[in-house]
């Protein structure tokens, strides 16, 4: 009886997640490959790539409906910041959800104002001490907020450069990086133009300057992710269709690419110590060394599959290793604890 119950189980994850990789897919996304999710027994158990599960991590509040988890970014305190796009959108509805180190939800940040569009990529930057919001929205909009929730200012206009006066191409900001060093604002249009420009962080204004992905030998192809690296004072650029990850200097010129073993269609990068975090949107969150080469791999699809996480869309590293990462359709929440081994 056991055996049918759970054969059963399996079938109708089979059949959820087929109906759901047959819809068209909104927001740019590819139907992803995805290896075959194990069906899960003990969440307590689940163990991938030197890392644990930790199921009762990062629970959302009731009222949240949400459709993607989009953006992650924390704090020197090491307090969780989500950008999250919801199923349907009202007076209530709310785009950024804090949490403490750990996984306890804490409160809200802005209201129903950002949660229109699509809330994408997220960036949580010190300036002066103090801690500012950098939230990208695909409905043409980048926004600098501050904790408190004002929003400090937003450019709701597509740059005023040839790319976009010449072309029906849209505005479409998929994530922001900033230069600690000067008032560089790198915003990745990943659904758009394909392009990475800059802006001034204090402002918003647009400084004139586009990089296309030429000077690297082709074109980005949804250039999804943009982040500082502080390992190198570089850019790097989740160049998702191009499967690479584009290292850039500080003024936009290329420096090399990073591809092979652990990069497939990333959606962004996160730095801790000298590893380099990797998450795919076909299922995989890997890290790398020094040298950019395979640590090791989780496996999400495959162990968590069966619960909703699937497409890995952003993923961080918490301040002593542990991995919180966020998927997109359906957006779920997980959070890693690293093992020493």
């Amino acid at each position: 009886m056991t055996i049918r119950i759970n054969q059963l189980a399996w079938l109708l994850v089979g059949i959820t997640s087929f109906s759901l990789s047959s819809q068209s897919l909104a927001h740019e996304h590819k139907k992803p490959t995805l290896d075959q999710p194990n069906p899960v027994v003990d969440k307590q158990s689940i163990i991938s790539g030197g890392y644990q599960y930790q199921p009762n991590y990062l629970t959302l509040p009731k009222e949240i409906d949400i459709k993607h988890a989009h953006g992650l970014t924390r704090d020197n305190d090491d307090n969780i910041y989500l950008a999250y796009e919801s199923k349907t959108i009202d007076e209530n509805t709310h785009a950024i959800a804090m949490f403490d180190k750990q996984g306890h939800f804490i409160r809200y940040i802005g209201d129903s104002a950002i949660a229109y569009g699509s809330p994408h990529g997220l960036d949580l930057v010190y300036e002066n001490g103090i801690k500012y919001l950098y939230l990208s929205n695909n409905g043409q909009a980048v926004r600098k907020i501050d904790l408190d929730g004002n929003i400090l200012w937003q450019s709701d206009k597509s740059p005023d450069t040839n790319i976009y006066q010449k072309s029906p191409l849209k505005y479409k900001p998929t994530d922001t990086a900033t230069n600690p060093d000067s008032n560089q604002l790198y915003v990745a249009d990943g659904y758009g133009s394909s392009t990475i420009t800059e802006r001034d962080k204090q402002t918003g204004n647009f400084s004139n300057k586009v990089w296309t992905g030429e000077n690297s030998g082709q074109h980005f192809k949804v250039p999804h992710g943009v982040t500082f690296d502080p390992r190198t004072n570089n850019i790097l650029v989740a160049d998702r269709e191009n499967k690479r990850i584009v290292v850039l200097d500080r003024q936009g010129n290329f420096l090399n690419e990073l591809t092979g073993e652990g990069i497939s269609r990333v959606c962004n990068t996160d730095v801790w110590q000298e590893q380099l975090l990797v998450p795919n949107l076909n299922g995989t969150v890997a890290y790398l060394d020094k040298n950019s080469k395979l640590i090791d791999v989780i496996e999400l699809n495959k162990v968590l599959g069966a619960e909703g996480h699937k497409h890995p869309h952003d993923a961080i590293f918490m301040s002593n290793g542990d991995i919180v990462i966020g998927t997109w359709n359906p957006g779920k929440l997980s959070y890693w604890k690293r093992l020493n081994y």
